[in-house]
């Protein structure tokens, strides 16, 4: 049964990483079910309430790094909250359409006729566009980073309470 169990909370683990070039999969959440899963399922015991918080305040530090690095790329370059929606459907789209690179190209895209739908010049389009592309990759980068940081924790509290 541990083994099942293990393997549930692995690929939780793996679509929690994959969920961060993916927008519509909750990253983090992900990471949850399979830190809840060990909890209810295999040790009760085993992380403390301090282990919590830390999961808890990672958490928090990646809804927050999300939010910052896409709002600074946008208004840093002039984009509209539309741009920022128009690069999600990329992403989206792209995946679908044009993988593996469809995951810049479609943003990409999609951002430029956004901007110039709403009468931008090319080069102004072109900024934000890139900008968004970049803030996409850059807020990537920074949940993973803090993503490891949550499963290391969590690892470590584990190894602790075992040993």
């Amino acid at each position: 049964m541990h083994f099942f169990l293990w393997t549930f909370i692995i690929l939780c683990f793996s679509l929690g990483f994959i969920g961060l070039i993916v927008p519509v999969m909750p990253a983090v959440a992900f990471i949850w079910v399979g830190i809840g899963t060990y909890h209810f399922f295999i040790d009760p015991m085993a992380l403390t309430w301090t282990t919590w918080n830390t999961l808890l305040i990672g958490t928090a530090l990646i809804l927050l790094a999300d939010y910052l690095v896409n709002m600074f790329a946008v208004r840093h370059y002039g984009g509209s909250r539309l741009s920022m929606a128009a690069s999600v459907v990329g992403v989206l789209m792209g995946l679908l359409l044009f993988p593996p690179f469809g995951i810049i190209v479609g943003p990409f895209l999609l951002v430029f006729l956004t901007e110039s739908l709403r009468h931008r010049t090319p080069e102004e389009a072109s900024k934000v566009a890139f900008a968004t592309v970049v803030a996409f990759f850059g807020s990537a980068a920074a949940k993973a980073l803090l993503q490891i940081v949550i499963l290391s924790v969590f690892f470590m509290e584990i190894a602790r309470a075992g040993a």
